[in-house]
């Protein structure tokens, strides 16, 4: 029995809980004081985000008072950080260097450690230098899980010196709905006949949208339901990593962070026709953050509190038909796709989703016209996240998306018009506007700060007891053996 006891609280010490990364560029950054850090961090904090996977790209004068402001404020907050090396953007990483900068950050306490023990570090590309990789772990204790998203999957399998893989497929191609096919085959080939599988960091992704004509980027992805179905199949993989892409990319529209109004030099940099983030807020697709990581976590099972009911919509300022394209197209060719018309890629519709402890009506008004709307997906027994949306019908107006109970209005979200005005040099601006309002249970105070959260306890129960399934397995197979034996 002492062994059994031994060996069990053994397993326990090297079971590795789920996480929540979000991708942040640091070259977004390069303004922030401490203050910002906090404040960025505290939101992610509030979203139930576990740490920020710090992208940097070779040769940034500005990385080294970045990273130190940095993980001061992380320290200060009990956050967490870690290094997303980025090898596509300026060029290739000298191995020396990655020795230095991990050498002087990975012993810091707010750097993030794999199963608390491991300097966890990945990376945006790279697969050329992943000879690097056998010197720099002999140097560096570090455990290392890259995104070599441009190669396949099938052949990354032989690559040993990774300890795990990041995927960068966070988008369907075209109109395909998103599925979780090559998610699966990370997962397959990170799977070890001794049982001992190799993590996988899967990644999820509200929106993309780019035209930087520096980079020759200038195309649209499918957003539209995206951000919900996708956290839906984040619960049914459970994979050990998700990364959120991104916390403050707005170059490609998939930031979640708040806008720093600062920091959008990407635009200028980057030879964008016009500043396509601001007056665009993606603070909204926070709101639901901290349900939906509960249940990811907790395996799905419907548990997780909902301290806030509330409603999230998001949808285009104008219809695909009433500007220019400004030559975007839906998919590219730059990845090996089948290029689209924008507007066929993207839907001109109005999207919503609710998180709710019962049933509620939801109806949307468009200019003073308002229309019931039957939801299209449903929680089962009524409780959870609720998703719909509504075509625009060439309507323009006011947006506004009002969830009612038993007659009584429990929240809306009046948005943003929608209008066949046309700004931005006459481009339309792809981008998505989110906007969200919930309402808390206990005080039934209507709040649109697009943030919930759990009480300690419960915060507390859902962890021990995601870290008790995980137990679970193991334990009893560590019990049959050697009941074999005895």
């Amino acid at each position: 029995m002492a062994l059994i006891i031994a060996l069990v609280v053994a397993l326990a010490c090297h079971v590795q809980a789920k996480a929540v990364f979000a991708h942040f560029m640091v070259a977004n950054s390069q303004n922030f004081t401490v203050d910002n850090w906090k404040e960025d961090i505290t939101l992610a904090q509030a979203a139930k985000i576990d740490a920020f996977a710090l992208n940097m790209g070779y040769g940034s004068p500005y990385a080294g008072q970045i990273l130190n402001d940095a993980f001061t404020a992380a320290a200060d907050l009990d956050f967490k950080l870690f290094f997303s090396l980025d090898y596509s953007g300026d060029g290739h990483w000298p191995q020396d260097q990655v020795i230095t900068w991990l050498s002087n950050y990975t012993k810091l306490p707010a750097y993030y450690k794999h199963n608390e023990e491991t300097p966890l570090v990945s990376t945006f590309e790279g697969y050329e230098a992943q000879g690097d990789w056998v010197n720099i772990k002999k140097k560096v204790d570090c455990f290392f899980v890259p995104d070599w998203s441009s190669v396949l999957p099938e052949k990354l399998a032989a690559a040993t010196v990774a300890d795990g893989l990041m995927s960068w497929n966070a988008w369907p191609d075209g109109t395909a709905a998103m599925n979780t096919s090559m998610d699966e085959r990370y997962l397959s080939v990170l799977k070890s006949s001794n049982g001992t599988d190799r993590p996988y960091i899967m990644p999820v992704s509200p929106w993309f949208y780019t035209n930087m004509v520096r980079y020759n980027k200038n195309w649209v992805w499918q957003g539209d339901d995206l951000w919900y179905t996708r956290w839906k199949q984040v619960a049914e993989l459970e994979p050990e990593y998700v990364e959120i892409l991104t916390w403050n990319d707005f170059g490609e529209s998939h930031y979640i962070g708040p806008i720093h109004e600062h920091d959008l030099g990407t635009f200028v940099s980057g030879g964008a026709p016009f500043d396509y983030a601001v007056g665009m807020p993606h603070d909204g697709w926070r709101a639901f953050l901290p349900y939906v990581i509960d249940e990811y976590k907790n395996g799905g099972d419907g548990s997780s509190t909902i301290e806030s009911e509330g409603l999230v919509a998001w949808y285009r300022l104008s219809p695909s038909w009433a500007c220019s394209a400004g030559k975007t197209t839906g998919n590219t060719a730059s990845q090996g796709q089948t290029v689209l018309p924008p507007g066929e890629v993207l839907t001109d519709a109005i999207f919503f989703s609710a998180l709710l402890e019962s049933a509620a009506e939801v109806s949307v008004s468009i200019d003073g016209k308002l229309e019931s709307v039957d939801w299209s997906d449903t929680p089962d027994g009524d409780r959870g996240m609720y998703f719909g949306s509504v075509p625009m019908d060439n309507r323009t107006g006011e947006v506004i998306v009002t969830l009612t109970r038993d007659g009584k209005e429990l929240t809306r979200v009046a948005g943003q018009p929608i209008s066949t005005t046309c700004g931005n040099n006459n481009m339309t601006n792809w981008n998505a506007w989110v906007g969200s309002n919930l309402t808390n249970l206990s005080a039934g105070n209507g709040s649109s700060n697009g943030t919930s959260t759990k009480s300690g306890a419960a915060a507390a129960w859902s962890s021990t007891r995601a870290e008790l399934r995980g137990l679970l397995i193991p334990v009893l197979i560590v019990w049959l053996g050697l009941g074999f034996v005895l």
